[in-house]
């Protein structure tokens, strides 16, 4: 049995995205002395009276923001002592992860903020600024929380650090979910430079697909107790990731990201940012 969440944060901007956050936050299997963190960044050089006024008013919004919740957070069973809310002032991503290191966050959860949303993944955003450089999982909610995660789709790659993302998603499902999808996309490297026939690319991708097959269902051996269904497909990675959680109405998709250094956390056109823009349902990206 996966462990329980001991500390989520959750980034707020008072959007109905960032309400959608919350409410998801709190049907994650929480332990029972959880704390959950409200956090909110206000920019810097806010002048004067204007800078009084902007806290005050930012304060009060956080209070309605838990009120809005708290029915379900009673449905929970979690007391006034378990949240914890917060203004600062400065750069929105920076605050963000220092905060997840100061609260040791299980995950950060993240909403569709502001008008634009999620889905405006483009360099420079909060969101994408978090997902490079945190080491924390990062969940981002973008449906509406109905109960706990029980149509997963893990996408796992058993060259890079599989287990580790299997693990940490394992983490936010209900705990009483048995039955996940692992989906491993078996690219063909060489597949649009090498001048081949209909079927020698058919047996290509054959070939590719039974050896990615049995390279997932040996690193599903080393996850016992669970009912994993493997699924495996050659092709684009990114596409292919999307329309599978599709087909299977997955609520949510969890994948990871590729190594630790500056290169890796430059994701520009990576699978997890194409997924991340193209998804309709909530995703956790994993850094190994």
């Amino acid at each position: 049995m996966a462990k329980l969440l001991s500390s989520v944060l959750v980034p707020t901007d008072f959007s109905a995205g960032a309400l959608v956050a919350l409410e998801r936050a709190l049907h994650l299997p929480l332990a029972p002395k959880a704390k959950v963190t409200l956090l909110h960044v206000l920019p810097e050089g806010i002048p004067g009276r204007l800078r009084t006024e902007a806290i005050a008013d930012a304060e009060r919004s956080l209070e309605k923001h838990l009120a809005q919740v708290r029915t379900l957070a009673v449905e929970r069973s979690l007391g006034p002592a378990q949240f914890v809310g917060d203004v600062v002032e400065g750069a929105a991503a920076h605050h963000i992860m220092k905060r997840a290191n100061t609260v040791e966050a299980d995950v950060i959860c993240i909403g569709r903020h502001g008008r634009r949303g999620v889905v405006d993944l483009f360099l420079g955003s909060t969101v994408t600024k978090v997902l490079r450089q945190t080491e924390h999982p990062v969940l981002l909610a973008r449906r509406p929380a109905t109960g706990p995660y029980q149509r997963p789709l893990f996408a796992l790659d058993p060259t890079h650090a599989a287990l580790t993302v299997a693990r940490e998603g394992l983490r936010v499902l209900d705990p009483a979910t048995k039955r996940i999808t692992a989906f491993h996309a078996s690219p063909i490297p060489y597949e649009d430079f090498v001048s081949v026939s209909a079927e020698q690319r058919i047996a290509l991708r054959k070939k590719f697909e039974k050896d990615g097959e049995k390279a997932l269902k040996a690193l599903l051996k080393k996850l016992p107790g669970l009912d994993f269904h493997a699924v495996v497909k050659s092709g684009d990675a990114r596409t292919l990731l999307v329309e599978e959680a599709a087909a299977l109405d997955a609520d949510l998709t969890v994948l990871g990201t590729h190594g630790r250094g500056a290169v890796a956390r430059f994701l520009i056109g990576s699978v997890a940012e194409w997924v991340l823009a193209n998804a309709t349902n909530d995703v956790l990206v994993v850094r190994p």
